[in-house]
């Protein structure tokens, strides 16, 4: 489990550079790495572009779920296969984050909810480079 002196050490750490004015691409490795280190995944990767396939999602509000046509399932173990986090402001889809979890039970949810604010970073490098795509 994460302290909360990490937590805030984290969105702090996530908002420099941004902030610093670095690039997009720049700001996107911050929070892959920081997603791997609070998360305590195997690896992560980001996707620019359009949200296709049908993955399960780690939501904003920490939960992690996987919705098809007249099913959602809501998992308390990390699924087999890849989790996106999707980087979304608005109508603009800017990619998303492809999560590879090691095998077990899903982080604490608070550690789950911070770990999203880092893809807000990304969204806002993202938007303010101009690299939004219409979904």
């Amino acid at each position: 489990m994460i302290t909360d002196a990490a937590h805030l050490s984290s969105l702090q750490g996530t908002a420099r550079p941004a902030e610093d004015g670095r690039s997009p691409e720049a700001v996107v490795e911050y929070v892959r790495q920081e997603l791997v280190g609070l998360l305590g995944l195997r690896g992560c990767r980001f996707e620019y572009g359009t949200l296709m396939g049908n993955r399960p999602r780690l939501e904003h509000d920490g939960g992690l779920w996987l919705r098809r046509p007249g099913r959602i399932t809501e998992y308390a173990d990390w699924p087999d296969g890849e989790t996106e986090l999707r980087v979304v402001g608005g109508s603009h889809h800017y990619g998303r984050f492809l999560l590879d979890p090691l095998p077990g039970p899903l982080p604490p949810e608070q550690d789950r909810l911070v770990a999203v604010a880092p893809a807000s970073q990304a969204c806002s490098a993202l938007d303010t480079a101009g690299l939004a795509h219409l979904g």
